[in-house]
């Protein structure tokens, strides 16, 4: 046992919080009493967390959020501890911390804003603009991970005799498949329709180039698939690959999931690569078309799926998780922002979906990316000589802490002539 707690009352918000950053982050072996006489009694190292001290060992003060059971409106009042943005601030000067680290990670961490009044965008999501990180400027560092670190360094200053774990950086690139091809196996009407569509516009140029496309003469922009991999195999890291296998709808506009060609495509991938759904616009409002989804795609790769990422983002708290996990989804993806680069939960490393509708840490691992390259594009709207400084930034930030780079691309922006995929390489040298 590396350190002992004292807290007054054990809850599940409290227990969730000290196994993210004590045991996850630290790889601190803990115990915790609500009891301070046994509390007292064992010769460990420790610390109290709650609202005074208990004795002469390190204080760190309990914020009344930490043993509340209900959703309400928290009193949000942002001070600065060594240069970084700090809120839930300790009315007690003895405590080892000027604010109670674990409360400020629990409220980051389950979204606890998001359960709360706020106005969505066009699309019925979260947008970063209703963020406490985009309102105080500190979407784009991973500001829980800077604080634990500083937190570490308050404990080793008490305790020169506790280790901890030494993680290292890692980068991850992941993929969302949303239209597997811009012209090929689309069959003969939709196919048709598109050329005649070109015709009837007299954009010649583009109608050569999508009938030498389907002739098989020139390769298809968005199949860059072979092009992908190759540059994961060059690095030796795993590729993630989420796959819109849906009927088609209003904003699910891929290939149907009995099409061959994209059954052989979803194959060929899981050769060598991660596979995950993404989980279509229509069944974020149909659960059984979720659940048919998933289904589709499990018995065309023969495994379990358990790794999802909604289309367009689109995460509703706490629905869209509760609905992953009644489908046997153990991972998401989705956490990160469509408007803006940045760390949605304030942190670059997986941490456990607390379902704040129930009061209860789940089985479901969220994994926050740092950007998506839609974002760059279409949202901010920059050029890629911007975007390649913008990624460097947010690597650097993660590699401080030692977390992981996550990032969203799409296999349509990385096709030969597109100028993102320089970006894209450039993302593969410098990560």
């Amino acid at each position: 046992m590396d350190i002992l707690i004292y807290t007054s009352k054990i809850t599940p918000r409290i227990t969730f919080i000290f196994d993210v950053i004590l045991k996850s982050h630290l790889g601190l072996k803990y115990q915790i009493f609500d009891s301070e006489e046994a509390f007292q009694a064992l010769p460990y190292l420790k610390f109290s967390y709650a609202a005074q001290p208990v004795s002469d060992e390190p204080f760190i003060w309990r914020s009344p959020i930490m043993i509340e059971t209900t959703i309400s409106m928290q009193k949000i009042e942002i001070g600065t501890f060594e240069s970084e943005k700090i809120f839930f601030q300790s009315p007690n000067k003895q405590a080892l911390l000027p604010f109670d680290i674990f409360g400020m990670a629990f409220y980051l961490f389950s979204r606890y804003e998001e359960y709360l009044p706020h106005r969505k965008d066009t699309f019925g999501r979260f947008p970063s603009t209703e963020s406490l990180a985009f309102r105080e400027d500190f979407l784009e560092k991973p500001l829980v991970d800077i604080l634990v670190l500083k937190f570490a360094e308050r404990l080793k200053s008490r305790f020169p005799e506790l280790t901890f774990q030494t993680k290292t950086f890692k980068k991850t690139t992941t993929y969302d498949i949303d239209n597997a091809y811009a012209f090929r196996h689309k069959g003969f009407l939709r196919s048709f329709g598109g050329l005649l569509k070109q015709f009837l516009k007299l954009n010649l140029k583009e109608l050569r180039f999508r009938y030498s496309t389907l002739r098989g003469k020139t390769p298809d922009p968005f199949d860059n698939y072979d092009f992908i991999m190759s540059q994961h195999e060059k690095k030796d890291e795993d590729a993630h690959f989420f796959i819109l296998f849906a009927e088609k709808s209003r904003y699910d506009r891929g290939l149907p999931p009995r099409n061959k060609a994209l059954q052989n495509l979803v194959k060929k991938l899981a050769e060598k690569n991660n596979i995950g759904i993404h989980s279509s616009f229509a069944s974020a409002f149909n659960d059984a078309k979720l659940s048919k989804e998933i289904t589709a795609l499990r018995k065309i790769l023969q495994r379990k799926i358990t790794c999802a990422r909604a289309h367009f983002l689109l995460l509703d708290f706490p629905k869209t998780y509760q609905k992953y996990l009644a489908n046997g989804i153990t991972d998401d993806f989705t956490i990160g922002y469509a408007d803006h680069v940045g760390f949605r939960a304030s942190t670059s490393k997986p941490f456990p979906f607390f379902d704040l509708s129930r009061n209860e840490t789940t089985a479901l691992t969220i994994h926050p990316f740092a950007y998506m390259d839609a974002t760059l594009i279409r949202y901010l709207k920059i050029s890629p000589e911007e975007a390649i400084e913008i990624i460097q930034k947010l690597a650097e930030a993660v590699k401080f802490v030692n977390g992981e780079f996550i990032s969203l691309w799409h296999n349509d922006n990385l096709g030969k002539k597109n100028p993102w995929r320089r970006v894209y390489e450039e993302s593969f040298k410098n990560s």
